[in-house]
């Protein structure tokens, strides 16, 4: 079965509640993270099945169009995604950092998703508006030249949406950056 992720971030939190029992009703998938994020919105991350995440995703999309800030779905998900969205992502060596910050939670996960799978890169973590002013993060390790690579494929859907709010390469950080920011 062909893994895959749908990620819906509502500008209402009572419809982002209840969307949560549409989505899961729509099809057999799984709800990884659902909550209230800054300021005053709600998100829902789901997985399982391609076909599954897109019937789920078209449902809520009829559902609750009005009330939809953002929404994907990615296909083969990139198995280092869910590590980073529980920060147990493990780094060999530290190197080069990237790090993307948009404006919604799907445009982060699409950037993450886009960035690991451009260049030879380590998805160090991502952070879903909670406690940031409503803004998302993800943070890649590696080469200088990968991380520009993929730093680069991870901010397109962000800039065309214009969802993307910065984003920075850092080619030879201190080592006390890592203990700040991993």
């Amino acid at each position: 079965m062909e893994r895959a992720i749908g990620v819906v971030e509502f500008r209402s939190i009572a419809v982002g509640i209840a969307a949560v029992d549409i989505i899961v009703k729509a099809s057999e998938v799984n709800i990884v993270d659902a909550k209230s994020i800054c300021p005053g919105k709600y998100y829902i991350l789901f997985s399982g099945g391609a076909s599954e995440v897109q019937n789920s995703y078209n449902t809520i999309l009829n559902e609750s169009e009005r009330f939809i800030v953002d929404g994907i779905t990615i296909k083969n998900i990139y198995p280092q995604i869910m590590a980073a969205i529980t920060q147990t992502s493990v780094i060999e060596e530290f190197k080069a950092i990237g790090i993307i910050e948009t404006l919604t939670s799907p445009s982060i996960f699409y950037a993450a998703d886009r960035a690991v799978k451009a260049s030879d890169v380590d998805l160090v973590e991502i952070r879903i508006a909670r406690a940031l002013g409503g803004k998302n993060t993800c943070i890649l390790n590696g080469d200088i030249s990968s991380v520009k690579e993929s730093v680069m494929a991870g901010i397109e859907y962000a800039r065309d949406k214009d969802f993307l709010v910065d984003y920075q390469i850092i080619a030879s950080p201190h080592p006390g950056l890592y203990k700040a920011v991993i």
